[in-house]
């Protein structure tokens, strides 16, 4: 007990003595769990603030009313008759619809990430729920009122008195802003408009359905009594209390958030495996230089299991500190991101901070473990020392045979490419499982790079040292030769940042695939000239009289006039998602919007009206041109028509399953129910192509919302949305690289530390302290240059894995990103450049004489 005792406090002043040697070590700690101690905490602050949001949604709710399984709506009859009802106080329609605002110039306000929307304006005294209050001006009384936010009018500068054009899915109305009305939750960042009841139902649903209601109950009439009330004399409907609705819809938010949660906690968990190289790298070259100071300990009577045990008691002391300090930053980088969030009108009121159990103890375990575990081998290595090595006059880390470890590493490396190359091939198996192959291939071929990469590097780096350190003349060739005395060190250093840059290949890689995929399916799908659609965010559709605005502007020859109509064909829509089905519809033959590979009959639905099929469709149902089929419209009326099947097309990117007449639903369905996609013009020649967008443009300029695309430009917005997303990607990404850099920046340290001798002896000899710089920052640029290389091409090998085995799921054009890899390779060498600036500042300043009398 006393030997052990000792052994702490020989520790812990080793510890309090290697301040520096010490503290990037905890630093990457505090990086990998900070990331994911934000992670909690954040989507705890979001959980409490949605959670809130649905509190007050439904407080002071006693009943919801839903439609019946299998129907889309509640009729107006079912509506009075709840409203009138004796044992139901107030009756709230909750519909909204998305709409585009403009000024009365034609300027559509721009909400940016937030939203347009009209929906029921209700009196404080009738309301359910949660309560508007108005702030200025009047409450909305004709049909052409409305009263928005305060916030969101403030932010977009709006006021009282001002006319607006709504534009929304089948026309534009000019309507007046009567007032302004202000709610707790209110961010600014949207318009939330409200209008009269009578004038929203008119305009806005069919027939005055509406898809749910809020209700309260009558004094007297307790919520689990109006439900049971509601439920056994209306039919159609589904009824629940609003408690239970705001618990179904908390759960759900909150299974939502932990996906949310999930993303983040992988990528902390990717920056904490790079930082546990790190850490290890760390350890490892501590323990080289202490090799003195263990054979010391050893030849005063210190065991060998008592020096692993004091080198793994550092390793929890560095990881409890590192891991609670990460818990701290957590809290700061949350704090951060609530506070950037607030500038741009997305604060979180009542969010807290988020802090948890999970929240604390994860990371704080999470951490020590890694250090623990990242410092097992060094420590087991400082138990090896042997008490004659006490006698060495310098604490010089000594060469360790590398066969094993190659041979392992070799091993490791073709298993994995193996692996990944049978996912590739087996093309006949599920792609779920040829991916579980590719994704054990990446593991066996990363973890065989770490064993494999100081041999690995034996040839590589001095090569790669000797090019970059040509104009350097003989400080050059040094710095080549460093490279080469320690592979293990060098491999260790470059491995973290091979890990992030194979990351960014990869997924770089994926986000070209998706852009080309993206790209050729538009161009080589679309047979219009143009395309004229609605906003490509959202849910908004095409308005309804664009066709009819653009059919008679010069230069265009046809309009075809794409729309998704609620009917089935023999029981079966073009698209079922649950209870709702939409069928596509167009007005003219589809071969002049998209290019149709027909089998059999006509693509002209517009000169023969009827159905086309896609070959996989009509097998699957049975059907085949000349088949007369039901045509009906269930949600809307019991009205049934027949259909005849007149085509048959191979699977189209644009038009999948079936697509039917526009003839063959006139009459059949309101218009409110036929919503435009897009609108298709070709061209008849006697205009230039800028000349026909020109016109085109001014035709459906009073549309607002009506974007004129050729089909380059139709993929290039998909492209931005993917861009978008890759974004978010590389953010996080970046912390690898941080650390990975940080990484460089500790060894580069340390190793300035371990060779204050031979730095010293050089400068004695008449090295200048610009020249000393430019040797460590060579080394570190070689360093940071084989990590790069290798991770491109780990990545690119990797990437092109999974693509091929995501070529059925439609990226079946491979792409490279040629320019971003450029870009990572001469971000490498800046990247070392940068993480030798203060490790060659030290190394510059060693005093020669100092360094040599040690």
């Amino acid at each position: 007990m006393a030997k052990n005792s000792t052994m702490r406090k020989v520790s812990l002043r080793n510890i309090a003595a290697h301040k520096l040697r010490l503290a990037l070590t905890v630093l990457a700690v505090v990086l990998g769990t900070a990331f994911i101690s934000g992670a909690f905490m954040f989507t705890n602050s979001l959980d409490s603030t949605f959670k809130a949001a649905v509190s007050s949604t439904y407080e002071g709710v006693d009943a919801v009313v839903t439609p019946a399984e299998g129907l889309r709506s509640i009729p107006r009859e079912t509506r009075d008759g709840i409203a009138g009802d004796d044992k139901v106080g107030d009756v709230n329609v909750t519909a909204s619809e998305t709409v585009v605002l403009a000024t009365e110039g034609e300027d559509p306000i721009q909400t940016g990430g937030g939203t347009s929307s009209l929906s029921v304006w209700y009196e404080p005294d009738s309301v359910v729920g949660q309560v508007s209050t108005l702030v200025e001006g009047e409450r909305p009384e004709a049909a052409d009122d409305l009263v928005l936010n305060s916030k969101g009018a403030e932010n977009f500068g709006v006021s009282v008195g001002d006319t607006l054009i709504v534009v929304d899915p089948q026309e534009r109305r000019t309507m007046t802003v009567s007032g302004l009305y202000e709610t707790d939750l209110d961010q600014g960042q949207s318009l939330i408009a409200y209008m009269t009841e009578d004038a929203f139902l008119e305009r806005y649903t069919v027939d005055g359905s509406s898809s749910q209601l809020i209700v309260s109950a009558a004094e007297g009439t307790s919520d689990t009594d109006l439900v049971a009330h509601l439920s056994g004399t209306y039919e159609g409907v589904e009824v629940e209390t609003g408690e239970k609705l705001a618990e179904e819809m908390s759960k759900v938010l909150s299974q939502a958030l932990s996906f949310v949660n999930y993303f983040l906690v992988a990528f902390g968990l990717v920056a904490l495996l790079v930082g546990t190289f790190l850490i290890a790298n760390t350890f490892s070259m501590i323990v080289a230089q202490r090799t003195k100071e263990f054979a010391l300990l050893r030849a005063l009577g210190a065991e060998r299991k008592q020096i692993t045990r004091s080198v793994v008691f550092e390793s929890v002391i560095v990881g409890v500190v590192g891991s609670a300090l990460g818990v701290v930053a957590g809290v700061g980088l949350v704090a951060a991101i609530k506070a950037f969030m607030s500038t741009r009108g997305l604060s979180l009121p009542d969010s807290g901070l988020g802090l948890s159990m999970s929240a604390v103890l994860v990371p704080l375990v999470l951490g020590t473990v890694v250090t623990v575990v990242s410092a097992w081998l060094p420590a087991r290595r400082a138990g090896e020392v042997r008490p004659v090595e006490a006698m060495r006059s310098t604490e010089a880390s000594t060469d360790q045979p590398l066969v094993v470890r190659t041979v392992l590493g070799a091993a490791l490396l073709l298993i994995g490419a193996a692996a990944a190359l049978a996912g590739v091939l087996m093309s006949d198996s599920s792609t779920s499982t040829r991916a579980i192959l590719v994704g054990v291939g990446a593991l066996g071929v990363i973890v065989g790079f770490f064993f494999a990469g100081p041999a690995m590097s034996l040839p590589i780096v001095p090569t790669l040292g000797r090019v970059i350190g040509a104009p350097f003349g003989a400080i050059g060739k040094l710095a080549s030769t460093n490279s080469r005395r320690n592979p293990r060190r060098t491999a260790t250093t470059a491995f973290a940042l091979t890990l992030g840059v194979a990351l960014v290949t990869a997924i770089g890689m994926l986000g070209d695939t998706m852009k080309a995929s993206i790209s050729d399916v538009v161009e080589n799908n679309v047979s219009a000239d143009f395309v004229l659609s609605g906003p490509q965010t959202g849910s908004f559709p095409t308005p309804a009289g664009t066709s009819d605005a653009v059919r008679d502007v010069e230069g265009v020859d046809k309009v075809l006039t794409m729309a998704t109509a609620p009917v089935l064909v023999d029981g079966r829509a073009t698209n079922q998602f649950g209870p709702v089905s939409q069928t596509l519809v167009i007005d003219g033959d589809i071969s002049q919007m998209a290019v149709l590979e027909m089998r059999e009959g006509t693509s002209d639905l517009g000169g023969t009206p009827g159905v086309l099929a896609s070959t996989e469709f009509a097998g699957a149902n049975g059907w085949a041109v000349g088949d007369v089929l039901p045509l009906t419209a269930p949600e809307l009326t019991g009205e049934t028509r027949e259909i005849e099947v007149v085509g048959i097309f191979e699977p189209n990117s644009l038009v999948n399953n079936m697509i039917i007449s526009r003839e063959s639903v006139d009459g059949m369905i309101p218009p409110g129910a036929l919503e435009v996609n897009m609108v298709g013009v070709v061209a008849d020649g006697s205009v230039t192509e800028d000349e026909l967008r020109s016109n085109l443009e001014e035709a459906v300029k009073g549309f607002i919302v009506v974007q004129v695309l050729s089909a380059a430009e139709m993929a290039g917005q998909a492209g931005q949305a993917i861009d978008q997303m890759l974004n978010i990607l590389y953010a996080l990404l970046a912390l690898a690289v941080i650390i990975a850099i940080l990484g460089i920046v500790n060894t580069l340290t340390l190793g300035v530390i371990e060779r204050r001798q031979e730095i010293g002896m050089l400068r004695a000899v008449g090295s200048q302290r610009g020249q000393i710089r430019t040797m460590i920052t060579l080394e570190a640029v070689q360093i940071a240059v084989f990590g790069a290389v290798m991770g491109v091409l780990i990545g690119l090998g990797l990437g092109w894995a999974f693509l091929e085995v995501l070529k059925d799921q439609g990226l079946d054009t491979i792409s490279v990103p040629y320019d971003m890899l450029a870009v990572v390779l001469v971000g490498s060498a800046v990247v070392g450049v940068l993480a030798a600036v203060w490790p060659a500042r030290r190394a510059a300043k060693t005093p020669p004489l100092d360094a040599i009398s040690a």
